[in-house]
């Protein structure tokens, strides 16, 4: 009798810690090799998604237009829209527990970014 082995892609999420720093950048850069020169959009990365323990995308606080906050994911083209739609749940359900400066006040997130990009030296 002939078997198969079956596996399963497992996607987890967590928070973004500073080893995990050179793979962001080059998410990042591979989503924006049009527009590299505007480096406050990489903004302050805070959960990633990993999918067989490779990281496969990254939720960053961003300013918008009208300076308020949100998030935007970046992912390196792998990420399933089914894993972009739980990756989106999990970001908005963690939000809505953060009270930190950085997830509440857009003077605040600006100020740290701008630290967050010199000390990448991007």
């Amino acid at each position: 009798m002939e078997s198969k082995a079956v596996t399963q892609e497992k996607t987890t999420f967590r928070e973004v810690y500073v080893f995990d720093m050179e793979i962001l950048q080059n998410i990042f850069i591979q989503n924006m090799r049009e527009k590299a020169e505007d480096k406050m959009l990489f903004g302050m990365p805070f959960l990633l998604c990993e999918k067989d323990n490779e990281i496969n995308s990254f939720a960053s606080l961003v300013l918008d237009e009208n300076n308020e906050i949100g998030f935007k994911i970046y992912d390196d083209g792998s990420l399933t829209n089914e894993d972009r739609l739980a990756f989106n749940e999990y970001i908005k359900n963690f939000l809505k527990k953060k009270r930190s400066a950085n997830f509440n006040n857009a003077m605040q997130l600006k100020q740290s970014t701008e630290h967050f990009i010199h000390y990448l030296n991007f």
